[in-house]
């Protein structure tokens, strides 16, 4: 009986210090301002997702921002492609340069914020399916 109680003892002693060393490292790394940048702690990320629309059930299209430019890349279960990169003023501006598409609204009917985004991941999408 006093064997399995000093066991015990032990046990959580050493459980105590693990978990005393983490936090005091998580602490250091904190004021340092090592870490991971979750978008929770005030800390920005490097890499942020700025547009993102599902193709299938498991693929996307995505528009990724990355210090200095964008990135469309499609996403599929097993891997992530660069598809192209845009122009970092005109995704800013929401006004992304694509090619002109076919209107669906009647001319002189304005069409609705955020067609421009649409269209990309269209033009993207038609770029990339495969065709037989």
């Amino acid at each position: 009986m006093g064997d399995t109680l000093s066991l015990f003892l032990r046990l959580g002693i050493s459980l105590a210090v693990v978990i005393g060393i983490m936090a005091i490292a998580g602490r250091v790394l904190k004021k340092r301002g090592v870490g991971f940048a979750t978008g929770r702690g005030g800390q920005r990320s490097m890499i942020d997702v700025v547009a993102r629309r599902g193709l299938s059930r498991t693929s996307a299209i995505a528009i990724v921002r990355v210090p200095g430019k964008h990135l469309v890349v499609g996403i599929t279960e097993n891997a992530v492609n660069v598809l192209g990169e845009l122009d970092p003023e005109a995704v800013e501006a929401e006004e992304p340069v694509v090619p002109e598409a076919p209107r669906t609204a009647p001319i002189g009917v304005p069409e609705a914020p955020g067609t421009a985004w649409k269209t990309l991941l269209d033009t993207m999408r038609e770029r990339t399916v495969r065709r037989r």
